[in-house]
């Protein structure tokens, strides 16, 4: 089966609403660009409180996309 032949409920679902929402793809983008600036800020010369305190900061930033789709906040959150 393609996705041409699901419906608008399938393609949601075997896909999120990542793949199949232009306005949740540009708030998760968003969200994703946020979490790769806290990842620039780090360096060799981090202590480990900023390596902490930049981790919150990306968990709650990905607990947002977990809201928007839960199909993605999947597969990211392997990555952190």
């Amino acid at each position: 089966m393609t996705a041409e032949e699901l419906s608008k409920h399938e393609i949601r679902k075997y896909y999120g609403t990542y793949q199949s929402n232009k306005l949740i793809k540009s708030k998760i983008d968003s969200l994703m660009e946020s979490m790769a600036k806290l990842e620039c800020t780090l360096g060799i010369d981090s202590t480990y409180e900023e390596r902490q305190k930049v981790k919150t900061k990306q968990i709650e930033l990905l607990l947002q996309i977990k809201d928007l789709d839960e199909l993605k906040y999947d597969v990211l959150k392997k990555v952190i």
